[in-house]
């Protein structure tokens, strides 16, 4: 990428050449190195070009041959240079992996740190889709445990043998507690999601309860609690998640029903009727405009699979509803969409570019309208509240509860990561993981308590600006973010932004 940048650079600022022959080089440039499609160029030159009308219509093919070079390989081949494909649009599948129930368990490496709390928010694993793709129905998918998901997996069996024993759970509206249809249902998890659930509680047994000895070999059901929101796929999900982080234990869990932004006035303290949100409803108020070359990509983009689909430009609507629709067929190795009569098909450059363009999309929704920062942080508060007064009642010591499981969806998790200030423009892949971590460690006399905040494994601490690039954040600077982020967004105390209209 660098490469490309510093190509661009050179020609343009010599100005040996006009901006369209630019453009040439660079395609050629990118086929040459196998670099990514130039969105730096695009939205640094490509308002220029396209005010000239000479360059509209080969501006508007060479962006089609960035964005839409034909591929010779399947999908899924085994060929390597799938590689960059399974860690873009691919990785939002989170296949299911044995081996990563070790990664991300490393025990500190600074001693005398003592784990005390973690409090986990997931997303559901891998479901069906919401949404259909015009004029395609989306696959059936299979709602039983494959024989090589229970090969493959020694915890499956365990799993099942253990929900078929255990009553359902009437508070959740009788809703099955693992997927055991003959095919899942619309917007339900699948069994590779149950599995991908099962291998997120592994892990967190391994790193927490085998490695940081969270429990203190002294578990009760009293230091557990587990919040999902009244959907199958994230009720599902946490059935899941806690059967394989409690796999040691002969326990059975009460699931305690929340809303999508776990918002507890029980827990927090704080009035989940918030009328004053209304305020800030309004998206296209102080929204950052898109560029007219992002514009024209998506609409470059949408016309592409108008045409693969047959189907009126005006049908294809949502580029996040397109996504879920055809990740559906990358997660399960189902046959893309296909246009028999023309010679075309979705193939994965057109899938790996809808994952950037979806990303994209996001950032502009979440990051670029002020509007919408604030309902997110008004609408979250409660939920930052509660995690406070779990590691405040820890540092009290008047609390029991060790770990919480939050059970939700993309968002939930995207919104919180938004509020935290670590969201990355990704929409967070199936089975994503946010873990809020608390430490304990004696210096002299007096204990002092840490944060750590770890997103789908990877530490992210040292990027949250209140933590002012420690590894270990301390306690009080948390506690600071909790009292004065709705103050530095321009609101005013959660109470009188609530009650006002």
């Amino acid at each position: 990428m660098v490469m490309g940048i510093f190509f661009i650079k050179t020609f343009y600022c010599s100005a040996t050449l006009g901006l369209y022959d630019i453009y040439k080089a660079l395609h050629e440039t990118l086929q040459t190195y196998h670099l990514s499609q130039p969105t730096f160029f695009i939205l640094e030159y490509g308002s220029e070009l396209m005010s000239q009308q000479e360059f509209k219509q080969p501006m508007d093919r060479l962006s089609e041959q960035l964005l839409f070079q034909r591929q010779n390989k399947n999908l899924h081949s085994n060929n390597t240079t799938n590689d960059r494909f399974l860690q873009g649009a691919a990785g939002y599948c989170n296949f299911p992996n044995p081996a990563s129930i070790k990664e991300g368990s490393h025990h500190l490496d600074t001693q005398g740190y003592k784990l005390q709390l973690a409090l986990m928010m997931i997303r559901h694993g891998d479901r069906t889709p919401i949404h259909t793709l015009a004029n395609r129905p989306n696959p059936r998918i299979s709602c039983k445990f494959s024989k090589n998901e229970k090969q493959t997996h020694w915890i499956v069996d365990k799993f099942i043998t253990r929900m078929q024993n255990v009553d359902k759970d009437g508070s959740f509206e009788s809703m099955q507690r693992y997927p055991n249809q003959p095919y899942c249902r619309q917007s339900y998890l699948t069994p590779q999601g149950a599995v991908q659930e099962l291998l997120n509680g592994l892990q967190a047994k391994h790193k927490y309860i085998d490695g940081l000895d969270l429990f203190q070999q002294d578990f009760s059901e009293r230091k557990v609690l587990v919040k999902s929101t009244v959907y199958p796929r994230t009720y599902q999900s946490a059935n899941a998640f806690m059967f394989g982080f409690l796999s040691d234990y002969d326990t059975r869990l009460k699931i305690y029903k929340a809303k999508t932004d776990f918002c507890s006035e029980k827990d927090s303290g704080l009035s989940c009727h918030c009328p004053g949100l209304e305020k800030y409803s309004e998206p296209l108020k102080n929204m950052r405009k898109m560029s007219k070359p992002l514009l024209q990509t998506i609409a470059n983009f949408k016309r592409k699979m108008s045409r693969i689909l047959s189907v009126d430009v005006k049908e294809i609507r949502s580029l996040t509803h397109v996504f879920d629709s055809l990740m559906v067929r990358v997660c399960h190795d189902v046959p893309l969409p296909c246009n028999k009569a023309r010679d075309s098909c979705v193939d994965r450059t057109i899938v790996d570019t809808l994952w950037g363009l979806v990303g994209d999309d996001l950032l502009h929704h979440y990051l670029y309208n002020e509007n919408h920062l604030k309902t997110q942080h008004l609408k979250f508060h409660p939920l930052l509240v509660e995690m406070y007064a779990r590691m405040k009642n820890i540092t009290k010591r008047s609390s029991s509860t060790k770990f919480v499981l939050y059970s939700g969806h993309d968002i939930t998790l995207t919104p919180f990561l938004m509020l935290l200030g670590i969201y990355d423009g990704k929409w967070p892949p199936y089975a994503s993981t946010l873990a809020l971590e608390l430490y304990s460690k004696e210096e002299g006399s007096k204990l002092h308590y840490f944060l750590k905040v770890i997103y789908n494994g990877v530490d992210r601490t040292r990027e949250l600006k209140f933590c002012r690039g420690l590894d270990m954040c301390k306690f009080k600077y948390f506690e600071q973010f909790v009292n004065t982020h709705l103050e530095n967004m321009g609101l005013d105390d959660y109470d009188s932004e609530c009650l006002s209209s």
